[in-house]
Protein backbone atom coordinates (compact mmCIF):
# COMPACT_ATOMS: atom_id res chain seq x y z
CA UNK A 1 0.00 0.00 0.00
CA UNK A 2 2.98 2.43 0.13
CA UNK A 3 2.77 2.58 -3.97
CA UNK A 4 -1.30 3.97 -3.19
CA UNK A 5 0.92 7.15 -0.62
CA UNK A 6 3.21 7.58 -3.65
CA UNK A 7 0.74 7.87 -6.18
CA UNK A 8 -1.92 10.23 -4.58
CA UNK A 9 -1.36 14.16 -4.75
CA UNK A 10 0.06 15.60 -1.69
CA UNK A 11 -2.68 16.88 -0.18
CA UNK A 12 -4.93 13.80 -0.80
CA UNK A 13 -1.96 11.60 1.55
CA UNK A 14 -3.22 12.93 4.55
CA UNK A 15 -6.69 11.13 4.39
CA UNK A 16 -4.94 7.82 3.20
CA UNK A 17 -4.32 7.52 7.27
CA UNK A 18 -7.87 7.10 7.59
CA UNK A 19 -8.05 4.48 5.03
CA UNK A 20 -8.57 0.38 5.72
CA UNK A 21 -6.46 -1.71 3.82
CA UNK A 22 -10.37 -2.56 1.73
CA UNK A 23 -10.52 0.83 1.63
CA UNK A 24 -6.96 1.29 -0.16
CA UNK A 25 -7.51 -1.40 -2.68
CA UNK A 26 -10.25 0.33 -3.91
CA UNK A 27 -9.11 3.61 -4.04
CA UNK A 28 -5.70 2.50 -5.69
CA UNK A 29 -8.15 0.59 -8.12
CA UNK A 30 -9.89 3.66 -9.05
CA UNK A 31 -7.14 6.13 -9.41
CA UNK A 32 -7.81 6.60 -12.87
CA UNK A 33 -11.36 7.72 -12.47
CA UNK A 34 -10.05 10.17 -9.89
CA UNK A 35 -7.83 11.44 -12.29
CA UNK A 36 -9.80 11.10 -15.12
CA UNK A 37 -13.17 13.34 -14.00
CA UNK A 38 -10.10 15.60 -12.76
CA UNK A 39 -9.23 16.14 -16.25
CA UNK A 40 -12.38 16.69 -17.98
CA UNK A 41 -12.68 19.73 -15.52
CA UNK A 42 -9.22 21.01 -16.43
CA UNK A 43 -10.59 24.48 -18.21
CA UNK A 44 -12.53 25.39 -15.38
CA UNK A 45 -10.20 28.05 -14.00
CA UNK A 46 -8.36 25.64 -11.50
CA UNK A 47 -5.10 23.77 -12.08
CA UNK A 48 -5.08 20.53 -13.11
CA UNK A 49 -3.00 19.90 -10.01
CA UNK A 50 -5.50 21.07 -7.73
CA UNK A 51 -8.51 19.48 -9.36
CA UNK A 52 -6.43 16.19 -9.24
CA UNK A 53 -5.69 16.56 -5.11
CA UNK A 54 -9.36 17.21 -4.79
CA UNK A 55 -11.07 14.47 -7.34
CA UNK A 56 -8.32 12.20 -4.94
CA UNK A 57 -9.62 13.66 -1.60
CA UNK A 58 -13.51 12.67 -3.05
CA UNK A 59 -12.20 9.05 -3.83
CA UNK A 60 -10.52 8.20 -0.08
CA UNK A 61 -14.02 9.82 0.95
CA UNK A 62 -16.20 7.14 -0.86
CA UNK A 63 -13.87 4.22 0.15
CA UNK A 64 -14.80 5.05 3.76
CA UNK A 65 -18.58 5.97 3.14
CA UNK A 66 -19.21 3.06 0.39
CA UNK A 67 -21.54 0.42 1.83
CA UNK A 68 -21.08 -3.10 -0.24
CA UNK A 69 -24.46 -3.68 0.57
CA UNK A 70 -26.17 -0.96 -1.46
CA UNK A 71 -27.23 -1.61 -4.70
CA UNK A 72 -24.48 0.45 -6.78
CA UNK A 73 -21.22 -0.23 -7.56
CA UNK A 74 -18.84 1.71 -6.24
CA UNK A 75 -17.04 3.70 -9.58
CA UNK A 76 -20.78 5.34 -9.81
CA UNK A 77 -20.09 6.17 -6.14
CA UNK A 78 -16.80 7.49 -5.85
CA UNK A 79 -17.97 9.77 -9.43
CA UNK A 80 -20.11 11.25 -7.43
CA UNK A 81 -17.61 12.46 -4.66
CA UNK A 82 -14.88 13.18 -7.02
CA UNK A 83 -17.29 15.41 -8.33
CA UNK A 84 -18.41 16.87 -5.54
CA UNK A 85 -15.08 17.69 -4.68
CA UNK A 86 -13.70 19.41 -8.05
CA UNK A 87 -17.25 21.10 -7.50
CA UNK A 88 -16.16 22.68 -4.59
CA UNK A 89 -12.56 23.11 -5.99
CA UNK A 90 -14.35 25.45 -8.59
CA UNK A 91 -16.61 27.52 -6.89
CA UNK A 92 -13.86 28.18 -4.05
CA UNK A 93 -11.18 29.40 -6.86
CA UNK A 94 -14.45 31.71 -7.97
CA UNK A 95 -15.36 33.05 -4.80
CA UNK A 96 -11.63 34.01 -4.26
CA UNK A 97 -11.69 35.49 -8.05
CA UNK A 98 -14.48 37.25 -7.20
CA UNK A 99 -13.09 38.72 -3.68
CA UNK A 100 -10.51 39.74 -5.88
CA UNK A 101 -12.08 42.00 -8.32
CA UNK A 102 -14.04 43.42 -5.63
CA UNK A 103 -11.01 44.37 -3.58
CA UNK A 104 -8.99 45.53 -7.10
CA UNK A 105 -12.21 47.68 -8.26
CA UNK A 106 -12.69 49.17 -4.11
CA UNK A 107 -8.89 50.62 -4.36
CA UNK A 108 -9.44 51.80 -8.51
CA UNK A 109 -12.98 53.54 -7.27
CA UNK A 110 -10.90 54.79 -4.01
CA UNK A 111 -8.00 56.81 -6.05
CA UNK A 112 -10.40 57.85 -8.37
CA UNK A 113 -12.62 59.84 -5.25
CA UNK A 114 -8.98 61.12 -4.22
CA UNK A 115 -8.09 61.96 -7.90
CA UNK A 116 -11.42 63.94 -8.15
CA UNK A 117 -10.82 65.54 -4.75
CA UNK A 118 -7.07 66.33 -5.19
CA UNK A 119 -8.60 68.31 -8.22
CA UNK A 120 -11.34 70.10 -6.53
CA UNK A 121 -9.10 71.20 -3.86
CA UNK A 122 -6.31 72.30 -6.44
CA UNK A 123 -9.14 74.66 -8.50
CA UNK A 124 -10.06 75.97 -5.10
CA UNK A 125 -6.56 76.97 -3.80
CA UNK A 126 -6.36 78.89 -6.78
CA UNK A 127 -9.21 80.93 -6.08
CA UNK A 128 -6.90 82.24 -3.50
CA UNK A 129 -4.21 84.89 -3.48
CA UNK A 130 -0.38 83.76 -3.05
CA UNK A 131 0.20 84.77 0.27
CA UNK A 132 -3.72 82.89 1.10
CA UNK A 133 -2.35 80.18 -0.37
CA UNK A 134 0.93 80.31 1.10
CA UNK A 135 -0.80 79.93 5.06
CA UNK A 136 -3.07 77.41 4.00
CA UNK A 137 -0.57 74.84 2.36
CA UNK A 138 1.66 75.48 5.84
CA UNK A 139 -1.22 75.58 7.96
CA UNK A 140 -2.28 72.08 6.72
CA UNK A 141 0.62 70.46 5.39
CA UNK A 142 -0.13 70.52 1.77
CA UNK A 143 2.83 69.50 -0.31
CA UNK A 144 5.08 69.79 2.79
CA UNK A 145 6.72 67.29 5.46
CA UNK A 146 4.08 68.20 7.86
CA UNK A 147 1.90 71.05 8.95
CA UNK A 148 2.55 73.95 11.05
CA UNK A 149 0.59 75.34 13.90
CA UNK A 150 -0.31 79.18 12.84
CA UNK A 151 2.50 80.32 15.16
CA UNK A 152 4.99 78.49 12.83
CA UNK A 153 3.63 79.30 9.91
CA UNK A 154 3.10 83.06 10.44
CA UNK A 155 6.80 83.20 11.31
CA UNK A 156 8.02 81.16 8.09
CA UNK A 157 6.11 84.06 6.36
CA UNK A 158 7.19 86.77 8.40
CA UNK A 159 3.77 87.92 9.98
CA UNK A 160 2.65 88.22 13.44
CA UNK A 161 0.34 85.51 15.09
CA UNK A 162 -3.13 87.53 14.08
CA UNK A 163 -2.33 88.67 11.41
CA UNK A 164 -1.83 84.92 9.94
CA UNK A 165 -4.90 83.82 11.63
CA UNK A 166 -6.81 86.98 9.75
CA UNK A 167 -5.43 85.52 6.68
CA UNK A 168 -5.64 82.06 7.13
CA UNK A 169 -9.75 82.74 8.32
CA UNK A 170 -10.46 84.64 4.91
CA UNK A 171 -8.76 81.95 3.13
CA UNK A 172 -11.38 79.38 4.42
CA UNK A 173 -13.93 81.42 3.75
CA UNK A 174 -13.10 81.67 -0.22
CA UNK A 175 -12.32 77.71 -0.19
CA UNK A 176 -16.05 77.13 1.15
CA UNK A 177 -17.33 79.50 -1.61
CA UNK A 178 -15.09 78.16 -3.74
CA UNK A 179 -15.56 74.26 -2.58
CA UNK A 180 -19.70 74.89 -2.68
CA UNK A 181 -19.66 76.39 -6.16
CA UNK A 182 -18.53 73.01 -7.86
CA UNK A 183 -19.39 69.44 -5.96
CA UNK A 184 -17.01 66.78 -6.07
CA UNK A 185 -19.48 64.57 -8.94
CA UNK A 186 -18.07 67.37 -11.35
CA UNK A 187 -14.73 66.36 -10.73
CA UNK A 188 -15.50 62.69 -11.57
CA UNK A 189 -17.44 62.92 -14.53
CA UNK A 190 -15.24 60.08 -16.14
CA UNK A 191 -15.92 57.73 -13.35
CA UNK A 192 -19.33 58.53 -12.80
CA UNK A 193 -21.90 56.91 -14.61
Amino acid sequence: MAELAESLPEKSKKHTGKLTDAHRRLVASHMPLAYAMAWQAKNSGVCLDDLQQESCIGLCEAAMRYDENQQCCFATYARYWCQKMILKAIHREKATAETNADTLQDVADEETLRSGQQRRIDHALADLTPTERQIVTLYYGIGTPQPLSIAEAAAAMGFSKACASALHLQALQKLNTALAKRPLADYLTTWLP
